[in-house]
């Protein structure tokens, strides 16, 4: 990180933290496609939920949503960036630490939806190993198609010859 920029820190969602990432959300997102307070409280608060939540000068700047589903498989539920502290990492550390609670938690591979018409997201997801497996049609509100996109978690290669 250049030493202009603000150094930032991960840390575990907390309850408290709730509205402000909801507002991020709403900032990220087209009202269309962003969550309601609800259901971002919804996907925060389950048992295998992943809340993660990066700051700059204890400011949340971005935050990551996942949560491990059935047959070791775990979901992206969302990545949020203030668009003011994007290209900082930011977006790469969030995702890497969500990855190592997937792995911890022995997930062999994670998935997530992102729009077509994303090819920022793509390109950056695409950087981290994931690979578009099917075409979503309609995905966000019946209008916008999505990728669904594919990451071998680390565990899947853990269990291979066994």
């Amino acid at each position: 990180m250049s030493p202009d920029r603000p150094q930032f820190t991960i840390r575990r969602y907390l309850p408290a933290d709730l509205v402000r990432l909801h507002g991020i959300d709403r900032s990220c997102f087209p009202p269309a496609i962003a969550y309601s307070l609800g259901e971002l409280r919804f996907y925060l608060a389950g048992r295998k939920a992943v809340g993660l939540v990066a700051e700059i000068l204890h400011q949340i700047a971005g935050f990551a949503v996942g949560r491990c589903e059935e047959n070791s498989v775990a979901h992206v539920i969302t990545l949020d960036v203030v668009p003011e502290a994007r290209r900082q990492g930011i977006g790469k550390a969030l995702m890497d630490a969500l990855h190592e609670e997937f792995d911890r938690q022995g997930v062999t591979a994670v998935i997530l939806e992102v729009s077509v018409e994303n090819l920022e997201a793509r390109r950056f997801y695409e950087k981290l190993g994931y690979r578009a497996a099917n075409l979503l049609r309609g995905y966000y509100n019946g209008e916008v198609d999505a990728y669904r996109m594919i990451r071998p978690g680390t565990a899947a290669g853990d269990r291979k010859g066994r």
